[in-house]
Protein backbone atom coordinates (compact mmCIF):
# COMPACT_ATOMS: atom_id res chain seq x y z
CA UNK A 1 0.00 0.00 0.00
CA UNK A 2 2.56 2.61 0.75
CA UNK A 3 5.14 2.93 -1.38
CA UNK A 4 7.70 4.99 0.85
CA UNK A 5 10.33 2.96 2.35
CA UNK A 6 10.78 1.90 6.06
CA UNK A 7 13.32 4.38 8.07
CA UNK A 8 15.68 1.19 7.77
CA UNK A 9 15.56 1.13 4.26
CA UNK A 10 16.10 4.36 3.87
CA UNK A 11 19.72 5.65 2.60
CA UNK A 12 22.11 7.52 5.35
CA UNK A 13 21.22 10.64 5.52
CA UNK A 14 24.96 12.01 4.51
CA UNK A 15 24.56 9.66 1.17
CA UNK A 16 21.24 11.41 -0.16
CA UNK A 17 22.89 14.87 1.11
CA UNK A 18 25.66 13.83 -1.45
CA UNK A 19 23.72 12.45 -4.03
CA UNK A 20 21.78 15.95 -4.65
CA UNK A 21 23.32 18.09 -6.95
CA UNK A 22 22.27 21.60 -5.14
CA UNK A 23 23.67 23.62 -2.67
CA UNK A 24 22.76 23.01 1.17
CA UNK A 25 21.75 26.18 1.49
CA UNK A 26 19.02 25.38 -1.51
CA UNK A 27 18.50 22.19 0.22
CA UNK A 28 17.82 23.52 3.00
CA UNK A 29 15.21 26.23 2.16
CA UNK A 30 13.42 23.28 -0.21
CA UNK A 31 13.07 21.76 3.26
CA UNK A 32 11.88 25.14 4.52
CA UNK A 33 14.41 25.03 7.43
CA UNK A 34 17.29 26.82 7.91
CA UNK A 35 21.02 25.74 7.20
CA UNK A 36 21.83 25.49 10.67
CA UNK A 37 19.28 23.05 11.48
CA UNK A 38 20.21 20.99 8.06
CA UNK A 39 23.97 21.17 9.45
CA UNK A 40 22.63 19.73 13.26
CA UNK A 41 21.26 16.51 11.02
CA UNK A 42 23.84 16.44 8.77
CA UNK A 43 26.41 16.10 11.66
CA UNK A 44 24.18 13.75 14.26
CA UNK A 45 23.40 11.87 10.68
CA UNK A 46 19.92 11.57 11.77
CA UNK A 47 16.61 14.19 10.86
CA UNK A 48 12.98 13.49 11.27
CA UNK A 49 11.53 10.91 9.25
CA UNK A 50 9.69 13.75 7.40
CA UNK A 51 13.10 15.03 5.97
CA UNK A 52 14.30 11.63 5.18
CA UNK A 53 11.55 11.10 3.21
CA UNK A 54 11.42 14.23 0.91
CA UNK A 55 15.03 13.92 0.75
CA UNK A 56 14.67 10.35 -0.77
CA UNK A 57 12.16 11.50 -3.36
CA UNK A 58 14.73 13.91 -4.51
CA UNK A 59 17.80 10.90 -4.88
CA UNK A 60 18.83 8.94 -7.60
CA UNK A 61 17.25 6.12 -5.12
CA UNK A 62 14.10 7.31 -4.90
CA UNK A 63 13.18 8.52 -8.57
CA UNK A 64 14.38 5.19 -9.81
CA UNK A 65 11.96 3.60 -7.38
CA UNK A 66 9.31 6.22 -8.58
CA UNK A 67 10.55 5.33 -12.29
CA UNK A 68 10.07 1.37 -11.50
CA UNK A 69 6.52 1.46 -9.97
CA UNK A 70 5.60 3.60 -13.16
CA UNK A 71 7.10 1.31 -15.73
CA UNK A 72 5.49 -2.09 -14.06
CA UNK A 73 2.08 -0.37 -13.83
CA UNK A 74 2.04 0.31 -17.33
CA UNK A 75 3.52 -2.88 -18.38
CA UNK A 76 0.81 -4.18 -16.77
CA UNK A 77 -1.79 -2.11 -18.70
CA UNK A 78 -0.37 -2.76 -21.58
CA UNK A 79 -0.92 -6.29 -21.13
CA UNK A 80 -4.45 -5.95 -20.30
CA UNK A 81 -5.60 -3.20 -23.08
CA UNK A 82 -3.70 -6.21 -25.18
CA UNK A 83 -5.78 -9.20 -24.02
CA UNK A 84 -9.29 -7.31 -24.24
CA UNK A 85 -7.94 -6.75 -28.08
CA UNK A 86 -7.71 -10.02 -28.58
CA UNK A 87 -11.20 -10.62 -26.53
CA UNK A 88 -12.47 -7.89 -28.89
CA UNK A 89 -10.97 -10.02 -32.12
CA UNK A 90 -11.63 -12.96 -30.99
CA UNK A 91 -15.75 -11.69 -30.48
CA UNK A 92 -15.52 -10.39 -33.49
CA UNK A 93 -14.44 -13.18 -35.52
CA UNK A 94 -17.39 -15.47 -33.56
CA UNK A 95 -20.25 -12.68 -34.84
CA UNK A 96 -18.92 -13.02 -38.01
CA UNK A 97 -19.29 -16.60 -38.29
CA UNK A 98 -22.69 -15.87 -36.88
CA UNK A 99 -24.08 -13.61 -38.88
CA UNK A 100 -22.90 -16.25 -42.01
CA UNK A 101 -24.28 -18.90 -40.41
CA UNK A 102 -27.56 -16.53 -40.54
CA UNK A 103 -27.18 -15.72 -44.24
CA UNK A 104 -27.08 -18.91 -45.50
CA UNK A 105 -30.12 -20.06 -43.75
CA UNK A 106 -32.32 -17.50 -45.21
CA UNK A 107 -34.67 -17.31 -42.94
CA UNK A 108 -35.24 -13.37 -43.13
CA UNK A 109 -35.15 -12.91 -39.28
CA UNK A 110 -35.94 -9.65 -38.49
CA UNK A 111 -32.57 -9.39 -36.77
CA UNK A 112 -30.02 -9.32 -39.59
CA UNK A 113 -26.54 -8.69 -39.83
CA UNK A 114 -25.30 -5.58 -38.22
CA UNK A 115 -21.65 -5.88 -38.64
CA UNK A 116 -20.25 -6.24 -42.06
CA UNK A 117 -17.00 -7.70 -42.36
CA UNK A 118 -15.61 -4.19 -43.54
CA UNK A 119 -15.05 -3.77 -39.99
CA UNK A 120 -11.62 -4.03 -38.29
Amino acid sequence: MFRAPTQAGLPPLSFMLQDLPARRPAVARHLGITERTLERYTASQQAPRPVMLALFWETRWGRSAADVEAHNRATVHRQHAGGLARENAALRRRIERLEQELARADTGAANLPFFSSSLP
